[in-house]
């Protein structure tokens, strides 16, 4: 008979989140449809309002000859962190008063388009955890697991290896420590109007043979993170409803929308955060972004290997950057490697990924 005695310690947690390794979780909810609307609900969510994803009539005159969802729709389709997060561990043993949880990314592979159309689903596999340490928090543990979504003709449409950070709460020692304080030229501005006004590659072909290794990719301005930005990625992206008292209460929060991201004592209390917090595949979302806008509509996403460093705070202002990294060929495709990283106003870098993509060729 399982365990019911809530667990309080790493140690014990290591343990436990140990013996599930090798479990695949049972699916979890329904299918998400790629819709034209939750296609364009996953747009606003993560702030890309690429018109190849959102215009039909747009996405007719392109390869694809129809609307397709971005790439990182999967996201729309699970986030992929529930066998990371618990394992195979009754959700009753852990509470965020004793564990908090952080998500720390993952690599992701991209294997087929999603078509509209499309229902999108996920299951997930324990694989392991590792304990590290680390200055800021102490020891903590990284919770490793394999997802894998599949569209309704039961293709592999994309395997996302997700990484969790568990962690004993810091309680009397306060929030985690990090560096917000502004030294960069990040100017404080809506992320309402930026959306409007970035500038993308499009249907204009960017050919292998005219990228240059060290070449720097338009930056990408996401603005002063608001809660609207909190608001709109929650129930766009991850769809979160209303909590039963019982959760609430256990959770001592009034307000768990966001997994508790809009309630800032709870946040603080419970999450250790400075204050009210962004979803970590928000940011990973947006340096996909940053790769789709600059290969534009005739380049291929084919991996992203992501790191989530430091926390997103409401109030600090976020910036992407990118470098072409390098280009090789490779079973005929033609493939170059981007090094994309999101920056806050101190210049420090809370999210990071290296990205491959195949560009067409002119040969």
């Amino acid at each position: 008979m399982a365990s019911t005695t809530p667990i309080t310690t790493l140690d014990e947690f290591e343990e436990e989140y140990a013996r599930g390794i090798g479990v695949t979780l049972p699916p979890r909810g329904a299918p998400r449809e790629a819709s034209a609307d939750n296609i364009r609900r996953f747009g606003d969510g993560i702030g890309d309002y690429n018109p190849l994803y959102r215009s039909e009539r747009y996405a007719a005159d392109s390869r694809f000859g129809m609307l397709t969802a971005h790439p990182m729709f999967i996201y729309g389709a699970s986030l992929g962190i529930m066998a990371s997060i618990n394992g195979n561990i009754e959700g009753a043993r852990l509470s965020s008063a004793n564990f908090p949880m952080n998500y720390a990314g993952g690599d992701i592979e991209f294997h087929k388009t999603i078509w509209l159309g499309d229902r999108i689903s996920a299951l997930e596999e324990i694989v392991g955890i590792e304990r590290k340490h680390s200055d800021r928090i102490g020891d903590f543990c990284i919770c490793t697991a394999m997802v894998s979504y599949y569209n309704q003709r039961k293709e592999l449409v994309a395997t996302k290896r997700t990484n969790m950070a568990r962690y004993e709460n810091l309680r009397e020692r306060g929030v985690i420590k990090y560096d917000r304080e502004k030294k960069t030229q990040a100017v404080e501005q809506s992320p309402d109007a930026l959306v409007w006004e970035r500038t993308r590659r499009g249907g204009e072909s960017r050919y292998w043979e005219d990228v240059e290794e060290g070449e720097e990719l338009s930056v990408l301005e996401k603005g002063t993170y608001t809660v609207t930005e909190l608001f709109l990625f929650t129930h766009g992206v991850v769809g979160t409803g209303r909590s039963p008292r019982a959760a609430l209460e256990a959770e001592g929060s009034k307000d768990l929308g966001g997994g508790g991201r809009f309630d800032k004592e709870h946040a603080q209390k419970r999450r250790n955060m400075p204050g009210q917090f962004d979803w970590g595949p928000q940011r990973v979302c947006w340096l996909g972004q940053m790769a789709t806008d600059w290969m534009g509509d005739d380049g291929t996403l084919l991996r992203m290997d992501t790191k989530v460093r430091h926390p997103n705070i409401v109030g600090d202002t976020n910036t992407v950057f990118g470098q072409v990294a390098g280009k090789r060929v490779e079973d005929g495709r033609h493939l170059v490697e981007l090094d994309i990283r999101n920056e806050n106003q101190a210049g420090l870098a809370t999210a990071l990924a290296r990205v491959t993509v195949a560009l067409p060729t002119r040969n």
